[in-house]
């Protein structure tokens, strides 16, 4: 079974959307007694597979793809389109959640200010005015690392709240973040579009997943195959 690292795609000759998040991530702060992290509640990635949560989001151009990046939404953001042909393909190994999408006539003043002062007049110009409908994507966690052929590490699993952490191996100055990931096949699963624990958000696939995007003229995409032991 081969598995392939999902990637945003950029786009060719144009810049493709991105979805920006305008609403306030609001949320109250615990320590954990045991491990002394500080909690966040609600945690965002709980949030992030809400399937009540309904983010205001704006794109900040008119160039679209089936599968988008967003700001701070987990796993990106899926065209109608492409939510059509998951369901019909993958059925109930994915779920999806709402957005409101915003355009720029619904956006103040003083809002387009902050982002004049943010990211410059182009920027501001160039927020998209009736974007189509898009929808999160929510995915569950398909597989495991072998950490130590991936120079990883599992650095904190507390017991008392349940919080993990994963790190680079003690000593080891990679950049283990960008490691090509070692799926343990054995641990796999079934799902076609998957997370695989320790990688966060990070989307992972199959081939087949990548055969029904290309029949399905899909794009936003592009793969990295990535090793199985």
């Amino acid at each position: 079974m081969n598995f392939y690292n999902t990637r945003i795609s950029f786009g060719n000759k144009r810049r493709f959307a991105c979805g920006v998040l305008i609403d306030t991530y609001n949320y109250e702060t615990s320590t954990c007694p045991m491990c002394y992290n500080e909690r966040r509640e609600p945690d965002l990635n709980n949030l992030f597979s809400n399937k009540n949560w309904n983010p205001n989001i704006y794109m900040n151009n008119d160039y679209y793809a089936d599968f988008l990046a967003s700001s701070i939404i987990g796993n990106g953001i899926v065209s109608e389109k492409a939510m059509i042909v998951l369901k019909e393909n993958f059925g109930n190994t994915i779920d999806f959640g709402n957005i409101e999408m915003i355009s720029y006539r619904d956006l103040d003043e003083a809002f387009l200010r902050k982002v004049r002062d943010y990211s410059g007049n182009k920027a501001a110009k160039q927020i998209a005015n009736d974007p189509p409908q898009y929808y999160r994507l929510i995915l569950n966690v398909g597989a495991s690392l072998n950490l130590q052929l991936t120079n990883m590490e599992l650095s904190l699993d507390c017991l008392k709240c349940g919080r993990k952490e994963y790190g680079a191996v003690a000593g080891s100055r990679e950049d283990w973040w960008n490691n090509t990931p070692h799926i343990i096949e054995s641990s796999w699963k079934g799902y076609d579009l998957f997370h695989v624990e320790g990688k966060g958000n990070t989307v992972f696939c199959t081939e087949r997943f990548i055969e029904v995007y290309k029949h399905h003229a899909l794009t936003g995409l592009e793969f990295e195959q990535v090793l199985t032991v």
